[in-house]
This record gives structure tokens, C-alpha cells and sequence, in this order.
């Protein structure tokens, strides 16, 4: 998992490296063509496409005959049944190469989103920085301390809530730049990233999670924490929205949209029938 986070993360950051000074925008279209590019590649390969380009006259040809006998019960029962039929063969054939475009998509997409979901907090704002701990650990017996550096100050003492089995801790970002968050518990030190600018488009990392397949797949900002009483370290991270003509949405939505439409666009050039 490790190998694949690291092998994306330099991807990306080569990828955007020129988009930096822009509109986050031009980044999002450039990947989403690239995105839509990618699947109707794995689409042709991992489809077997004459079939379903049978599949999809058939289903043609039957909801014709639907139609043209509509007040015939007996050909219209006979004509749905077939329906049924090549819609269920049509639904296999492209269920294998939806389900291999899954798996790289997956991996993608947790990446982006260090891209896309979240804006660094400016200098002179607040924040919440927070532990969590897995279950079984006593939270009152935890000993842990979060230490001020030349980016942020801490202003208050660590906040114990039990229900959450979270430590708490209000920080003020004060100057611009990436910098470690030292946090020391038992003589041992434990890092983690944060980032702090004036609405600057870069990759943060929210989350630094304990080892763990999903952990590491949902959070693959920064290398998973070995030490099995911490469940993952948060920054609460002002969320990003993408502007669209005076309305705000989510990077996914127009990220998904765009892709399709790229692949709707290439497919007849690319000879590729979906």
C-alpha cells in the first residue's frame, strides 16, 4: 500500500507542479480528461466488445417490437422476456471491466482529494488538532503533549473527551509554510504535516492514520503511525468548494461530470462501444 501512495503521490505532484499558479479548475479538467482517457482504455481492453455491441442491438430491436406490437399480448410478453434477457447479458459484459476500473479509481481518488477537499488555514485563524485513541486505551492515563513551533502557537491545554476517546487541542496558525506538529507522549516524539497559507492550492494532508489497508487507502497523505495506541491524528482543515458561476459544489461532482463527458466525447474516436 505504502509503494502505491508513494508512486501516485509523485505522479500528482509532477502532474500539477505546472497548475499550482492557476485556478484549481484547469487542474480538475486536466485530470478529469486524463481520468476518462484511462477507463475507456480499460474498458476496451477488459470488455469483450462485439458482444456488447449484440447485446445492445438486440435490447434495440426488442424495444422496437415492443412498439410496433403493442396491442399483440402474446408478442409483447415474448418481446419484454427478451428484454430481460439481453439487458441481464448486456449488465455481464460490462460488469468485469467496471468492477477492474474500481480498483485503480479507488486509489485515485483518495489522492485528488488531498488535492481538492480542503483549503490550508490562513495565518491569525484557529483551528482543532485532535488524537484519537483505540478502543481499550484509558484516556484519563494518556499522557501526551502537542509543543507550539514558529507556524502555529497552542493555545489551550489538552481537552479529554472519554465518549470520543479524543484529545483536543486549539492551535493559531501564524505563519505561512509547511511545518511538523511535534507531539511527545512517554519520551517518544510523533509527527504530523500541516500546512498553513492564505487559500493556496496545494496537497494537504487532513488525516495521519494508524497502520491498516482501508486506513491507508482512505488517508495515504503521510506514512501510517506505528504505534498501536493512536488510532489517527486530525486537522480540522477548512473544506474547499470549487466555483461554478456563483455556486459552490464539491470537486467529486464535477470531477465525475467531467470525466463522463470526456468519455462520451472519445468513444466514437477511440472506437470504443459502451
Amino acid at each position: 500500500m505504502s509503494i502505491v501512495n508513494l508512486w501516485l503521490k509523485t505522479f500528482l505532484d509532477i502532474l500539477f507542479f505546472p497548475c499550482r499558479s492557476f485556478s484549481p479548475w484547469i487542474a480538475l479538467i486536466f485530470i478529469s480528461f486524463l481520468t476518462g482517457l484511462f477507463l475507456l482504455a480499460v474498458y476496451k481492453v477488459f470488455s469483450n466488445q462485439q458482444k456488447i455491441k449484440i447485446a445492445k442491438n438486440r435490447i434495440k430491436a426488442h424495444l422496437l417490437e415492443l412498439r410496433l406490437f403493442s396491442d399483440d399480448l402474446v408478442i409483447s410478453l415474448q418481446a419484454q422476456g427478451q428484454l430481460f434477457f439481453w439487458n441481464l447479458k448486456y449488465f455481464l459484459q460490462v460488469l468485469r471491466p467496471l468492477v477492474i476500473m474500481v480498483i485503480p479509481l479507488s486509489f485515485l481518488l483518495s489522492h485528488l482529494n488531498l488535492w481538492f477537499a480542503w483549503e490550508p488555514m490562513p495565518p491569525g485563524e484557529r483551528m482543532i488538532v485532535k488524537i484519537k485513541l483505540k478502543e481499550g486505551v484509558n484516556l484519563q492515563n494518556f499522557n501526551i503533549s502537542l509543543e507550539s513551533t514558529e507556524g502555529y502557537e497552542v493555545e489551550t491545554p489538552p481537552l479529554r473527551i472519554e465518549a470520543e476517546k479524543e484529545i483536543n487541542w486549539r492551535i493559531k496558525a501564524l505563519k505561512s509554510g509547511k511545518f511538523e506538529m511535534p507531539f511527545w507522549f512517554d519520551n517518544q516524539k510523533i509527527t504530523k504535516e500541516i500546512i498553513i497559507g492564505s487559500n493556496s492550492w496545494q496537497r494537504l494532508s487532513p488525516v495521519r492514520p494508524a497502520s491498516g489497508l482501508i486506513r491507508e487507502l482512505l488517508n495515504p497523505g503521510e506514512r501510517p503511525l506505528s504505534d498501536s495506541l493512536i488510532e489517527e491524528i486530525v486537522i480540522s482543515y477548512p473544506s474547499r468548494r470549487l466555483n461554478f458561476f456563483g455556486l459552490k459544489i464539491h470537486w467529486l461532482i464535477a470531477y465525475f461530470f467531467l470525466s463522463i463527458i470526456t468519455g462520451l466525447i472519445l468513444k466514437r474516436p477511440l472506437k470504443v462501444e459502451i
